[in-house]
């Protein structure tokens, strides 16, 4: 009798292959693509008057110091992106990942909105010297580190596709989530922008 168990499938199966791409160099390639994976994601959005103690709650649950606007906030396992007024995502990884998002909405209930958005959404990282070039081909906000820098996010659009980006570190390195159903046009930008600096898709 034919199995008809669910197995989790990355929405860039078959598109996302690992290797070296475009221009070629001596050198490591300007950049690094991937996608990240094994994370669970929830939106958090705080009910009216109650924006004080879910920013407790958050900072309780996550280990950061978590406040609201658009930013960054690295916690224990769990990272927390500003993405609207009194709104947040949390991202979670590693073994606690997959009960990550029910701690959160039982430690949020009553003051909170909490939507898991694991199976919804597709985190890609983007590193390296020219990170910033690339993403500029299709980002209307400034990317100049003078005022985007580590820590920062913005809810924005890339080559016309919504996304909520944010600065890892100076490498630099930023992440980013796009809705699965785009993942693969997301893709296919972001690949033909890199081409002309060589890149390499890993894991």
């Amino acid at each position: 009798m034919a199995s008809t168990a669910l197995i989790a499938r990355s929405a860039l199966a078959g598109t996302a292959r690992l290797g070296r791409y475009g221009a070629r160099s001596d050198g490591a390639p300007a950049l690094a693509l991937s996608e990240r994976t094994g994370l669970a994601i929830a939106h958090i959005a705080a009910r009216k008057g109650k924006v004080s103690e879910v920013l407790e709650w958050l900072a309780a649950v996550s280990g950061a110091v978590a406040e609201d606007g658009p930013r960054c906030m690295r916690g224990d396992g769990m990272v927390l992106i500003g993405c609207a007024p009194r709104q947040w995502f949390a991202l979670a990884e590693g073994t606690g990942s997959t009960s990550a998002v029910a701690r959160l909405t039982d430690a949020l209930a009553g003051i909170a909105s909490v939507v898991d958005h694991s199976s919804g959404k597709v985190v890609l990282r983007v590193t390296g010297p020219r990170a910033r070039d690339v993403l500029a081909k299709g980002c209307p906000i400034d990317l100049d580190p003078r005022v985007f820098g580590p820590a920062s996010a913005a809810a924005t659009e890339i080559a016309h596709i919504g996304c909520q980006l944010w600065q890892v570190d100076e490498r630099p390195t930023f992440d980013l989530t796009v809705n699965r159903s785009l993942a693969k046009s997301f893709w296919s930008w972001l690949t033909a922008s890199a081409a002309e600096y060589g890149y390499e898709v890993v894991i």
